[in-house]
């Protein structure tokens, strides 16, 4: 994370590094929260599932933003109709379910104070560097620019984009396309 905020001092100089690690910290929770960047899925993410008191379950560190998927018994449930979240760490389980617990994918985003897990910080440093120059450079101070800031603002954007697709999509090579349907 100190390599990142160095970088971005190297482009904008005069800018103060707390106000850097403030806008970093900034754009990794809007990257969360925008783009499904940090997604658990190999563990339960649904507890008490059979009580009233269903809650959503993040790893040590983290919080969660919202359920993406539930599976009870590799079922998928739909929402609105198997379950609604109430919150961001609530989860009401509308039908009948004998388990305790339900597997499923959870957009999670880092807890204040903590740091994005180092793989996705390598995957998305590129993203949260932009995302962080481009708030920089629009801060009423003497380094504001900006037309750079908005030239950086499209390519925070473009990843936040990635990270969305990539958080529904997965890492396969290729395209997603339809392809056209052939009548014989």
């Amino acid at each position: 994370m100190e390599r990142l905020v160095q970088s971005v001092v190297q482009d904008v100089p005069e800018a103060p590094m707390m106000t850097v690690r403030d806008l970093l910290a900034w754009a990794v929770i809007e990257l969360c929260e925008q783009g499904n960047a940090w997604v658990i899925d190999d563990e339960p993410v649904v507890v008490a599932a059979n009580t009233p008191y269903a809650e959503l379950e993040a790893p040590p560190g983290a919080e969660p933003i919202r359920v993406l998927d539930v599976f009870d018994g590799g079922v998928r449930l739909t929402p609105g109709g198997d379950y609604r979240q109430t919150s961001p760490t609530r989860i009401q389980i509308l039908r009948k379910t004998n388990a305790s617990s339900l597997s499923g994918r959870l957009a999670v985003k880092p807890m204040q104070g903590n740091k994005l897990p180092q793989e996705l910080l390598s995957l998305h440093r590129e993203t949260l560097r932009f995302g962080t120059l481009s708030r920089v450079l629009m801060l009423p101070q003497p380094w504001r620019d900006t037309d750079m800031a908005m030239h950086y603002q499209k390519y925070w954007i473009a990843g936040v984009n990635d990270a969305k697709r990539l958080s529904v999509y997965g890492h396969q090579y290729g395209g997603v396309r339809v392809q056209p349907r052939r009548f014989i």
